[in-house]
């Protein structure tokens, strides 16, 4: 089994360019493992497009201090 240490060491090793297309790969990879952690948590809630536009306006409206 490859160590921490040694695939930091790995890393290292790879010219910029490819360090900078591993740990773009690694950041989706982890966003995706979070997002599905996020989503098993959030309860099912059924929403219309009406309804969703409706948040989106108010939070946009919050944001902006249109009330």
């Amino acid at each position: 089994m490859t160590t921490q240490t040694e695939i930091l060491k790995a890393f290292e090793a790879l010219p910029a360019k490819a360090r900078l297309a591993v740990a773009k790969r690694i950041q989706l990879n982890v966003a995706d493992e979070l997002f599905e952690e996020l989503d098993a948590e959030m309860p099912d809630v059924g929403m219309s497009s009406e309804e969703i536009q409706a948040k989106v306006n108010a939070y946009r409206n919050a944001k902006s201090g249109k009330n």
